[in-house]
Formats: structure tokens, C-alpha cells, sequence
């Protein structure tokens, strides 16, 4: 699947949803009407993917296959009004575990978007760092002993492997972790070192020729893309194409945010920065 085609041709797409596969709230005949109804001429479903530990926000390896047939009714059902691609949002855990490995790589998909939500403890226990902040708190104390640099640091260091070991095609919300971490420590996205975290993720996105997600999902409730919006002129200083996707896991959240997403890379477009993101400011 051409996926730089795609968001170089035009801004009526999302690439990262969710249904009653994982964690999404509506199903996928619902999402793929709500996808119709907010002018959607590409969508992309993308559960989470099975892992090897227990989550209640990833999907059962015994769904896969149920997943990709309904996946494809769907796309025959609704084609030429909208072209529904299957996708899967595969969590990376380590060498172990990740968009990497065969088992993915044989999935029937159309494209996989490499994602970080769980850091290892010094033990080496896949804790979630994603979702509420009050868990994350919870986690951050008793399972990293609130060591908040190490957790952002390895979170870091996750993404920035995952990508050396490719397997995927959209870097998923590089900068997700900063969600908690920025309420746990505000302004820990000023210091130094975070930026230099960031700056070597976009290296190695850069040398892998990912696609970059700018994912919309928390503009509503923390104000705020990812990757942030302050770190967008170092993304269109790679000249990586970039996805504007909203992660949606509600009908009514497809489009959110992407509409503020493109008027901040239209103003950095306008401003004079060349890159592969002008096809998808177009």
C-alpha cells in the first residue's frame, strides 16, 4: 500500500483508529459509517496488536484472522466511496516482541504503525505508561521506584530500537510518554537532555524513512499533539512524509484535531521549510 501516495494526495484520511478489537469503543461498521459521513476517502483500521503480556487494551491473537476478513468485507462493501485499508498498531516490548518479528510481518495487512506504551522496569516488567495519569502515577512510584528519567529515558530508547528494527511503516506518537510525564514533571519537555531524546528518535526515523504520525487523539483534553507541537519544525527538518491520523477510538473523535494539525504544519510550510510534508500540507 502506496501510504505516501495517499497522504500526499489528500487530506481525507486517517490512518490509526480503533474498534471493538482492542480498546475502541464503536464497532467497526460503525467507525467505517463515521468515516463516510466526515468525508474520509482513505481509513485505516488499526487495533492494537496481540502482545506477550496481559492487557485489557490489546486484542486476542485468536481475533487476528476474524479481524482481517471483517476488515476486507468492509472495504468491498463500501468501495469506491472510501478506500478502508487493514492496518494494526503493533506495541513494541523489546527484541522479543515487535513489528519486527515474522508473526507480524506474515499478518495480512496493508501497513503496520510501530508504537511505544509499555517500559520495561530494571527487572525487566513490561509496565503500561500510557493511558490514565492517576495509573501512571500509581506505576511511576511503585514499579520504577519514581525514578521519572529512567522511565522517559527507556521509553525513549524503545522507540528509537523499534525503528532500528523496522517492520513497520508509520512511527506511531513518538512522544507519547510526555503526556504523563510533563503532568508528573512539569516542564521536563524544557530540559536538555528530552530534546535530545527527541532529536535522536528523528535521526533514526529519519535514517529508517518512516512515516511520521502526528497524532491528534489529546488536543481535546491536554492540549497537545504527538509528537508535540514544539518539535514540529525538527520533524519537517527530516523531510519525512508525515500522517496527521487522530487515533480515534470513538466515531465522533475520526476527525478530531486534524484540522489544528494541518493549519500548524501549513504555518511552517508557509514559513518556508521544504520537505516531504508538502504534499501533505497541500
Amino acid at each position: 500500500m502506496d501510504l505516501e501516495r495517499i497522504i500526499a494526495s489528500t487530506r481525507r484520511y486517517n490512518l490509526h483508529s480503533h474498534t471493538e478489537y482492542c480498546d475502541g469503543r464503536n464497532t467497526m461498521e460503525e467507525m467505517a459509517r463515521g468515516a463516510l459521513e466526515a468525508g474520509m476517502e482513505f481509513y485505516g483500521f488499526t487495533p492494537h496488536s496481540p502482545i506477550s503480556v496481559e492487557s485489557k487494551c490489546n486484542m486476542d491473537a485468536a481475533k487476528v484472522d476474524e479481524y482481517i476478513a471483517r476488515s476486507r468485507e468492509i472495504a468491498s462493501h463500501y468501495a469506491p466511496r472510501c478506500t478502508f485499508l487493514t492496518g494494526m498498531e503493533i506495541d513494541y516490548l523489546g527484541s522479543e516482541w515487535g513489528p519486527h518479528l515474522d508473526y507480524f510481518q506474515r499478518m495480512d495487512l496493508d501497513y503496520r504503525i510501530g508504537s511505544v506504551h509499555f517500559v520495561p522496569t530494571r527487572d525487566g516488567v513490561a509496565i503500561d505508561c500510557d493511558g490514565r495519569y492517576e495509573r501512571f502515577a500509581v506505576n511511576l512510584k511503585e514499579a520504577f521506584g519514581g525514578d521519572l528519567r529512567y522511565v522517559v529515558e527507556k521509553y525513549f530508547e524503545q522507540v528509537i530500537t523499534m525503528t532500528e528494527r523496522g517492520g513497520f511503516d508509520i512511527l506511531g506518537h513518538l512522544d507519547k510518554i510526555a503526556g504523563n510525564a510533563s503532568q508528573a514533571a512539569p516542564g521536563i519537555e524544557d530540559e536538555p537532555w528530552y530534546e535530545g531524546l527527541i532529536d535522536h528518535a528523528l535521526s533514526t526515523a529519519s535514517s529508517a524513512g518512516v512515516i511520521v504520525e502526528i497524532n491528534t487523539k489529546a488536543l481535546a483534553t491536554k492540549s497537545r499533539f504527538f509528537p508535540a507541537a514544539r518539535w514540529i519544525d525538527k520533524v519537517m527538518a527530516t523531510g519525512l512524509p508525515v500522517a496527521v491520523n487522530s487515533d480515534a477510538h470513538y466515531v465522533d473523535k475520526i476527525d478530531a484535531g486534524r484540522r489544528e494539525a494541518f493549519e500548524l504544519l501549513d504555518s511552517y510550510s508557509s514559513a518556508g521549510s521544504d520537505s516531504a510534508l508538502r504534499g501533505s500540507v497541500r
